[in-house]
């Protein structure tokens, strides 16, 4: 049989540990700078050139022998 608390000693525990968030501070609220995004979509450098619909069209018909 599984042992419930009473509602005192779970009253109590909650109690204790909102005091210990007080004392902490109010650094779990987000700020401004929590929800800046990144400045912008990467770039890569290296891509190769775009194929033709040609190119494109052979290659499948290749891959799908």
């Amino acid at each position: 049989m599984p042992v419930h608390p009473n509602s005192e000693h779970v009253q109590d525990a909650l109690a204790a540990q909102s005091k210990d968030t007080k004392d902490k501070g109010e650094q779990t609220k987000a700020t401004a700078e929590h929800h800046q995004a990144n400045p912008g979509p990467v770039v890569a450098e290296n891509l190769p050139d775009k194929a033709s619909k040609e190119e494109l069209k052979k290659k499948a018909e290749e891959l799908n022998k």
